[in-house]
């Protein structure tokens, strides 16, 4: 699962590569210094863009932080010998209803508040509604997956 994760993260970007130009990789690079990827969980204003991030975030119901994190804990349940099953349902519970759960709300929202103009949000939530966001929403894993298992078998192949 871990190589899946990472490769999403790199496939992301790079499946439209002929589409790349100096200032993605500007914001690539930009990523990896210390800045950039400082958390913000400060608490979001409750205004009219917030409640439309929310939404948005209730629409596009493909895989999420919140998904990841719970298949990551469960796959860590599955090894430990230690601890029982209320102590990571205690866990799941704090990631979602609990104060961590607020905290990663919060900076997902202010991640969205930085990165789209509230008319970007309504354009979304526009395409998000339509036939072909739908099928985005339920169909765009599985490319990334497929994309991911291509990518591996190339790279065997260039190796050899």
């Amino acid at each position: 699962m871990k190589k899946i994760l990472i490769a999403l993260c790199f496939l992301l970007p790079a499946s439209s590569f002929a589409q790349v130009d100096s200032s993605f990789l500007l914001k690539i690079k930009q990523a990896e210094t210390a800045d950039f990827l400082k958390t913000d969980t400060l608490a979001v204003p409750e205004d009219a863009l917030t409640q439309k991030i929310r939404q948005l975030r209730r629409e596009k119901n493909g895989i999420d932080i919140e998904m990841v994190l719970q298949i990551k804990i469960r796959e860590e349940q599955e090894k430990d010998t230690v601890h029982g099953k209320d102590y990571y349902d205690r866990l799941l519970t704090e990631i979602t209803t609990g104060k961590t759960g607020k905290l990663l709300d919060n900076a997902l929202i202010n991640m969205y508040r930085q990165t789209f103009t509230e008319t970007e949000i309504d354009d979304l939530l526009r395409f998000y509604k339509t036939s072909a966001g739908k099928k985005m929403n339920s169909d765009y894993i599985l490319l990334i997956i497929r994309s991911v298992k291509d990518a591996e078998g190339l790279m065997r192949l260039i190796q050899n």
